[in-house]
């Protein structure tokens, strides 16, 4: 530990991210997914106590909740706040000025950050002897805020230039506010340590298929080595001891830079490229240095399977796990069963995704362009005989050429 810093109380910190409260998953209500993970977030906050948990971005799945998450939110933030302190700021999924139009109105217990000039001031938690300090950096949009956070000398019309465009600009720009604040405080004798929060995919971090792409001018990653410019040219400690990172939805580390940057990753799993993922929350210990971390492990009210095979053996003595889990099911057979969907369903009830994978190739664009003189309806009976492996029998035949007719009628009337 550096000289000057004090030991303080510890104080107990629990980091999420990415709730995405709204989302669904092809189609299926996931409202009972979240409320299994805000069960098992209230009870460690309680069984460990909990000081303050904090929300890096994307409480929401879009800027307009529906009415039922609003609901959602609400009966656990009421309930939360009541065990913690709640820091929350806002992602690229969320509506900024919705989410933090009342932000001002709000208790102490609950603070929610969505204005970027914001950033550089504090979260105070607890007093200078007693507490940390949160410093949240919400998610932000390079052409929404590279004039609002530019700190570049003014050009010959007197109006300083924006900043380039592009997210490790403007990170870099909101790190300036930070440690602009933090040398300010340790000047002043405030040796609380510090913890931020931001939304940003960082350089080194592994992405899933369900978040949303935030490539802006081709510049989208934010290097991890840019949190060290909290400590200046001369790397001076200035006591920043976690970076709550939000945005990816698998629980990870990120390194490259002298202070522990974790993405929490989403509570709940959004797409099938996470099966398999073991979901988890930080929680944040700040009495030592290195700071004490702990994977918390969160357990999926429903989890994601993914199997594949052919189509009897998915149907003979299916894996009760699987019967119990969400599934997406891919089918092998050569030729696409008859009634393969409802056949599965029966066996999976919870299928959310069923596909059936031949080896058969598609016809390519000159293979097409070779058979334009043909009658549309044999192209319409080669296009099934390709997709589904063999040719199509005398009554599905009888069924295409009644539909031809049926078009080439009503084109003459």
């Amino acid at each position: 530990m550096p000289v000057g810093w004090v030991t303080l109380k510890d104080m107990r910190i629990l980091h999420t991210s990415d709730w995405h409260i709204g989302r669904t998953l092809h189609g299926a209500d996931l409202r009972r997914c979240v409320d299994a993970f805000f069960l098992q977030l209230l009870h460690v906050v309680e069984e460990r106590g909990v000081d303050l948990v904090l929300v890096s971005g994307d409480l929401f799945d879009r800027a307009v909740p529906p009415v039922e998450a609003l609901s959602q939110t609400h009966t656990l933030l009421d309930t939360l706040t009541k065990r913690a302190k709640v820091v929350i700021t806002s992602g690229n999924h969320d509506g900024p000025v919705r989410l933090g139009f009342c932000a001002q109105l709000l208790s102490d217990r609950l603070v929610v950050v969505t204005d970027p000039e914001s950033i550089g001031t504090a979260v105070e938690c607890g007093d200078t002897k007693d507490g940390c300090l949160i410093y949240p950096i919400p998610y932000l949009e390079p052409d929404l805020v590279r004039h609002i956070l530019t700190d570049l000398p003014p050009s010959d019309s007197g109006v300083p230039d924006p900043l380039p465009r592009s997210h490790e600009a403007v990170v870099c720009a909101a790190l300036r506010r930070v440690r602009a604040d933090l040398v300010r405080r340790r000047n002043c004798g405030d040796l609380r340590p510090a913890v931020l929060m931001v939304h940003a995919f960082l350089i080194g971090g592994t992405a899933s298929d369900s978040e949303r792409n935030i490539e802006v001018g081709g510049v989208c990653a934010v290097p991890s080595s840019v949190f060290d410019t909290l400590g200046g040219a001369d790397r001076v400690d200035l006591g920043v001891i976690y970076v709550a990172a939000g945005h990816l939805h698998r629980p990870q580390a990120i390194h490259g830079a002298s202070m522990p940057i974790r993405f929490s990753g989403s509570p709940i799993a959004y797409s099938f490229s996470e099966a398999g993922v073991n979901k988890s929350m930080v929680l944040i210990d700040t009495d030592s240095r290195p700071v004490s971390l702990e994977l918390i492990p969160l357990h999926p009210h429903r989890p994601l399977v993914q199997l594949q095979g052919f189509m009897d053996d998915l149907l003979r003595s299916p894996d009760p796990h699987a019967r119990q889990s969400y599934c997406s099911l891919t089918v092998l057979d050569s030729a696409r069963p008859a009634n393969m969907i409802a056949r599965l369903r029966e066996v999976y009830p919870h299928a959310l995704l069923i596909q059936h994978l031949t080896s058969h190739t598609l016809p390519t664009s000159s293979s097409h362009s070779a058979r334009s003189e043909q009658e549309p309806c044999a192209v319409a009976s080669e296009f099934f005989t390709t997709l589904g492996g063999r040719p199509l029998n005398e009554e599905e035949n009888a069924v295409l050429d009644s539909m031809w007719t049926r078009i080439r009628i009503g084109r003459t009337q």
